[in-house]
């Protein structure tokens, strides 16, 4: 059973965040840390189809049937997509909760600012990611209705 890094990842995660020119505002380490901890979270929505082992490496399952074909590569290119917007959603929600508190609006009588559209948008780029992870994956449900009859009421008595 083979592994992989998840650094080949990493430009695909710069297009997606928008962070392509030179400083960049995540070092390659930062993203690639952001990346494992994407593969993490997707665990339990992908019923542990890849895990983290040692040295930062990704493996894939031993369950053959949870793979369309065989390794190589591990990581099924339509998952690649699933991990990127999974990191993504990370990185967008642990930002705009460290910047939350910078949203502001003011205005006196010769001049106005507002950040509080960046706030927006920033916020909107977030759902986005989530609406479009939630369509990839489907619908996952935390827990099966359980229906029974409830006594005392309609023809049960």
């Amino acid at each position: 059973m083979g592994y992989t890094s998840v650094e080949y990842l990493i430009t695909p995660l710069r297009r997606h965040l928008g962070d392509i020119t030179e400083p960049y505002t995540y070092s390659d380490v930062i993203l690639s840390g952001y990346l494992l901890d994407g593969v993490k979270a997707l665990g339990t929505r992908w019923d542990q189809k890849y895990y983290v082992a040692e040295a930062d490496r990704v493996l894939r399952s031993s369950e053959p049937d949870m793979f369309d074909y065989a390794e190589p590569p591990v990581i099924q290119y339509q998952d690649e997509r699933v991990i990127i917007l999974q990191t993504s959603i990370i990185i967008k929600s642990s930002s705009k909760f460290s910047q939350s508190g910078s949203a502001v609006n003011w205005r006196d009588e010769e001049i106005s600012y507002s950040n509080v559209e960046s706030a927006r948008q920033r916020s909107s780029a977030l759902g986005d990611d989530i609406a479009e992870l939630n369509s990839l994956l489907g619908g996952v449900k935390l827990a099966r209705p359980r229906y029974d009859r409830l006594y005392g009421h309609g023809k049960d008595w």
